[in-house]
């Protein structure tokens, strides 16, 4: 998998999370079909899900935004405001 464009022109597939509790950062391959809402730090388990407004944890935590963001097209996080109130409260 590649960190830049693809030869299309396409998203970048690959981020560096980075955790802000311990600042540990590992890159990680982002799914082109779904968003993902939690991920744990392997450093201090921290469990981080996105901040309010963004649709994953790549968008909040990574170096790079996930793929629907990067081609401005509508992302499944855009129904964050359907989650629990216990989750959403607890990013």
């Amino acid at each position: 998998m590649t960190c830049g464009p693809d030869a299309r022109g396409g998203a970048v597939l690959a981020s560096v999370l980075t955790c802000p509790h311990c600042g540990h950062a590992k890159r990680e391959d982002m799914p082109v079909d779904a968003c993902q809402f939690f991920y744990e730090c392997e450093n201090c388990k921290t469990l981080l899900r996105p901040k309010p407004g963004d649709c994953c944890v790549f968008c909040s935590f990574g170096s790079i935004k996930c793929p629907p963001v990067q081609a401005q097209a509508p992302c499944c996080g855009e129904g964050l405001h359907a989650l629990p109130a216990a989750l959403a409260s607890a990013t």
